[in-house]
């Protein structure tokens, strides 16, 4: 696998980003029964805690690393936008894409939505990112 900038190996050996102290980490993990690619994904926060996503999954043709880092970056994303709609509203109970990752991966998420943006719209305009 060929990597290019601004993508990297992670101590875990697998594809990753490095985005506001945390490390994202993505590679295929298994193929469920529709043929789409279940991607293994841990997202190291700068804290120190480790979190595991066992449910992101590539679109119905399959798909690459590149294509899952574009996946998991707009799920970010959304989750963050939700997160400050909510508040930005004053309610309380949590926003239609709030519940898509743990609360301090949203938290995370929130603090640094600008750079998760500009790393999805990079990671989605240029190809072969990733070469495998």
């Amino acid at each position: 696998m060929e990597l290019k900038a601004p993508f990297a190996i992670s101590s875990r050996l697998m594809a990753s980003l490095v985005i506001g102290g945390a490390t994202l980490s993505l590679g295929y993990g298994k193929v469920d029964r529709n043929g789409r690619d279940v991607y293994e994904v841990y997202i190291d926060l700068p804290d120190g805690t480790e979190h595991e996503i066992t449910d992101l999954r590539s679109g119905c043709q399959g798909g690459g690393i590149q294509e899952g880092f574009s996946a998991l970056l707009s799920f970010l994303s959304a989750s963050a936008e939700s997160r400050r709609y909510r508040e930005g509203q004053g309610k309380t109970e949590l926003g239609e894409n709030e519940d898509l990752f743990s609360p301090a991966i949203v938290d995370w998420a929130s603090e640094n939505s600008d750079e998760l943006s500009m790393l999805a719209c990079e990671i989605e305009e240029t190809k072969d990112l990733i070469v495998e």
